[in-house]
């Protein structure tokens, strides 16, 4: 039997935030010169730390105090920061997370092509950081879950605060089973926080269905999802539980369900549906079988001149106004391409149908049924009658890619894992002069570059979009060109 491996072990130093790694954690250099990952820990800050663990070379550290604040500090307004795990770059002010967030994602493309970032700007046209003015507010989806135990701080147990109760919030960060308990959350819309103060009237109280336990795989109330149409104001509510079995499960969700579809939310604001959920899997995630609707089982978001019918499944970027943006980044990425968009990762429609004007015709390829229809759906709405969708994973549908004679442009916009190879190998033979790459993951637009310039592409641009202020994401879109 081999020897049981010791733990490595540093004593907490102070360590100086150089930049941004990925998912926002702060990196700096501990006392033996190896990288030292914190979290949260914004870049220009000293923090005080104590290492949890080395793997890989990589020092893992937890926060224990900032010694010395960034120039451009922010006061975090949430209560939760720290706790929730969701926003991580608070402590800065936004123009200062974009820059940070924006190098990250030169550095992680740079690196797969063994550049440093200069190298990466002298073979590239690297544009600055892009994003909407809204630093809180933006988000048009969230997902919250009740539990039976909250998170506490060291600070709030020792002053007697009870874990147990009823809860509603989001999973403190690496805990399955504590909640952050919320009352508000910043990056939520006015009327989302309206709709969470209703349920919380509802559901947290005694004498009602107890939440689910994630341990014990029992309990009632599982999560709430809230979507909303920024610029229509339509709000939709899913409240997923377990399966009801008592009369007074069942009315308790009709209680909330019509308390909602009454909520008073900010002027120009309204549910039109609540949905009702039943999931009794072990599994802690949001889905299950449609019980009941309220209202509408839908709601409709626009993006510039250009309508979305949206269900509660369907995908779209949880910031409008940036989404915009990102949309116009890959109208001007296109350039002057005309004849056919070949759309190919095309979720429910929403880029091919934004630039449509642009193009003859629109050819998605999307492996989600649901959002193939209502891509479909979608495109009526707008009166657009030149688009063909097929419901099939990308990698299945190549033959649909013209071998020549056709004047096209390629779209992709890939899950965060990338391209799958099989696609990235075809797309180096389809004809057509443009392709533009949009990464939610800026690495994997820099592993998939060098693929594609093995079959013939080069990246000419490159843009940054930040989507996501507070947290530790960007989005990454890059003009490829056959080269001569």
């Amino acid at each position: 039997m081999s020897p049981k491996r010791r733990k490595r072990y540093m004593p907490p130093f102070d360590v100086d935030i150089t930049h941004l790694a990925k998912k926002g954690v702060g990196v700096g250099e501990a006392p033996d010169g190896s990288p030292v990952w914190v979290k949260p820990a914004p870049p220009g800050a000293r923090m005080h730390v104590a290492p949890t663990g080395k793997r890989k070379g990589k020092w893992q550290a937890r926060r224990l105090a900032m010694v010395e604040k960034p120039a451009q500090w922010a006061e975090p307004p949430c209560a939760l920061f720290g706790v929730c795990g969701g926003c991580v770059l608070q402590e800065l002010q936004l123009a200062a997370q974009r820059h940070e967030k924006h190098l990250y994602a030169l550095r992680e493309i740079a690196e797969h092509k063994g550049w440093s970032l200069d190298e990466l700007q002298q073979h590239v046209r690297v544009h600055e950081v892009r994003g909407a003015e809204d630093a809180y507010g933006y988000r048009n989806k969230i997902e919250l879950s009740f539990g039976p135990k909250r998170y506490l701080s060291q600070e709030a147990f020792d002053a007697g605060e009870l874990i147990d109760g009823r809860f509603l919030g989001f999973h403190a960060a690496g805990r399955f089973d504590r909640i952050a308990d919320l009352e508000k959350c910043w990056l939520a819309s006015d009327g989302m926080n309206a709709l969470i103060d209703v349920a919380r009237e509802h559901v947290l109280q005694e004498g009602q269905p107890v939440p689910w336990d994630p341990h014990q795989h029992k309990g009632f109330w599982r999560h709430m999802m809230l979507r909303q149409g920024t610029a229509t104001g339509e709000l939709l509510v899913v409240l997923y539980t377990a399966s009801a079995k008592q009369a007074d499960e069942v009315s308790a969700v009709q209680s909330l369900a019509e308390a909602l579809m009454a909520a008073s939310t900010p002027e120009g604001t309204s549910v039109v549906g609540v949905l009702w959920m039943e999931n009794d899997d072990i599994a802690d995630v949001a889905r299950g079988q449609l019980r009941q609707v309220w209202g509408r089982d839908w709601f409709e978001e626009h993006l510039g001149k250009t309508k979305y019918r949206l269900s509660y499944r369907s995908f779209f970027q949880t910031s409008t106004k940036a989404a915009e943006i990102l949309y116009d980044t890959i109208g001007e990425a296109l350039g002057d391409a005309g004849g056919t968009l070949y759309d190919l990762y095309c979720g429910i429609g929403s880029i091919g149908l934004y630039l449509s004007d642009q193009f003859d015709a629109i050819v998605g390829i999307e492996e989600i049924p649901e959002a193939i229809e209502d891509a479909g759906k979608n495109a009526a709405a707008n009166g657009i009658t030149s688009v063909t969708y097929t419901a099939a994973k990308v990698e299945d549908a190549l033959d649909m890619l013209p071998s020549e004679g056709e004047a096209l442009a390629l779209v992709v916009d890939p899950p965060r894992a990338g391209l799958h190879p099989k696609v990235a190998k075809a797309l180096a033979q389809a004809p057509g002069d443009t392709l533009v790459y949009v990464a939610c993951h800026p690495g994997s637009l820099g592993r998939d570059l060098v693929l594609l310039e093995e079959g013939g592409w080069e990246m000419t641009e490159l843009w940054t979009v930040d989507l996501f202020p507070q947290t530790g994401h960007i989005e990454a879109v890059g003009r490829f060109v056959r080269k001569k």
